[in-house]
C-alpha cells in the first residue's frame, strides 16, 4: 500500500514539473513575444504553446492590449506627419509674400520714378493685407477651433439660422461691393431653426462667406432652405476636383496668390461637425458648390 501512494505520489510530481516546464516555456514565451512587439520586429498576436488556461487568458489580454497600442502609435505617427505638413504649409504661405514685400523693398529703393514707387508701396501693402490674413487665420483655428474648445452641450440649442445668416451678410456688404459682387440669395420668410451654438454658427458663416470672397470669379449665390440647409455657390474656374476635395485639408493651399491656407475651410468642418452637421464640396463645371446641413 505504501508503495503505491510512493508511486502515485512520484507520478504527479513528474506531472507537476512537466507543467511547470510547460508553464516556464510559455512565459519565455511570451516575454520573448513582448520584447519583439515593444521593438517593432513583429505585429504578430502573441501566441503560446502552453495549454493552460490562466496563461492563455494572459496571452489575450496581452494582444488586446497590444492592438490598441498598436493603433494609438498610428495615430500618433499620422498626427506627427500632420503637424509636419502643417508647418511646411506655414512656412510655405509665410515665405512667398515675405520674399515678395523683400523685392519691392529693394525695388523702390532703386527706382527714381514716384509713380512707379507709389505701384510698388500698393504691392507691399497687398502682401502685407495677406500675411495679417493669415496670421488672423492662424490665431482663430488655435483659439476657437482647438479640440479642446469643444462647444459645450449648454451652447447648443434652437438658432434662428436664418438671422444669422442675414447679419453676416449685412456685416460684408462693403466687401462685395469691393469684389463687385452682387449675392443672389434665397431664404424663406419665416425663420429656420437649427441646433447649434449661434457662436459657431456665426463662425461658418463667416468662413464662407470670406472664403467665397477669395475665390469667387464671379457672382455669388446662396440658398437657405427650411431645412436648414445652406448652400453657397460660385464661379471658381482654377479650381480643380482635386483641389476641392482637399478644400476641408488644414492649411492646403488652393491659391498662393491669394495667400490663402484652407483654414476657413477647415474650421467651417470641424465647427459645424461638432455641432452636429455636415459639410460637403463639389465641384460642377467651373462652378464650386459648399453645401452646409445643420443640425436639426
Amino acid at each position: 500500500m505504501q508503495l503505491i501512494v510512493i508511486i502515485a505520489l512520484s507520478i504527479l510530481l513528474i506531472l507537476a514539473l512537466i507543467k511547470i516546464r510547460y508553464l516556464r516555456k510559455g512565459y519565455d514565451e511570451l516575454t520573448e513575444n513582448i520584447k519583439d512587439q515593444v521593438s517593432g520586429k513583429t505585429g504578430v498576436p502573441v501566441t503560446l504553446s502552453t495549454s493552460d488556461p490562466k496563461a492563455r487568458r494572459c496571452a489575450e489580454a496581452l494582444n488586446r492590449e497590444l492592438k490598441i497600442l498598436n493603433e494609438e502609435k498610428v495615430r500618433f505617427e499620422g498626427g506627427n506627419q500632420t503637424v509636419k505638413d502643417a508647418v511646411t504649409g506655414i512656412s510655405h504661405d509665410l515665405r512667398t509674400p515675405l520674399t515678395a514685400i523683400k523685392s519691392y523693398l529693394e525695388m523702390i529703393e532703386e527706382e527714381p520714378d514716384e509713380e512707379l514707387r507709389k505701384e510698388y508701396l500698393a504691392r507691399i501693402k497687398n502682401r502685407t493685407d495677406a500675411l495679417s490674413d493669415l496670421t488672423e487665420e492662424l490665431f482663430k483655428y488655435t483659439t476657437s477651433s482647438d479640440r479642446s474648445d469643444a462647444v459645450s452641450h449648454e451652447d447648443i440649442e434652437d438658432q434662428d439660422i436664418r438671422r444669422i445668416l442675414e447679419e453676416c451678410l449685412i456685416s460684408f456688404y462693403a466687401s462685395f461691393g469691393k469684389k463687385g459682387i452682387e449675392p443672389k440669395i434665397t431664404m424663406p420668410e419665416a425663420a429656420v431653426l437649427a441646433r447649434c451654438s449661434r457662436k459657431d454658427a456665426n463662425r461658418i458663416f463667416e468662413n464662407m462667406i470670406g472664403n467665397a470672397l477669395k475665390y469667387s470669379e464671379g457672382d455669388l449665390t446662396i440658398v437657405l432652405t427650411s431645412d436648414a440647409k445652406v448652400t453657397f455657390e460660385n464661379p471658381a474656374p482654377s479650381l480643380t476636383p482635386l483641389t476641392v476635395s482637399k478644400l476641408f485639408d488644414k492649411y492646403y493651399t488652393v491659391n498662393d496668390a491669394e495667400g490663402s491656407t484652407g483654414l476657413g475651410f477647415s474650421i467651417a468642418k470641424e465647427l459645424i461637425e461638432r455641432n452636429g452637421g455636415s459639410i460637403e464640396a463639389s465641384l460642377t463645371g467651373t462652378d464650386l458648390r459648399i453645401e452646409l446641413n445643420f443640425a436639426r
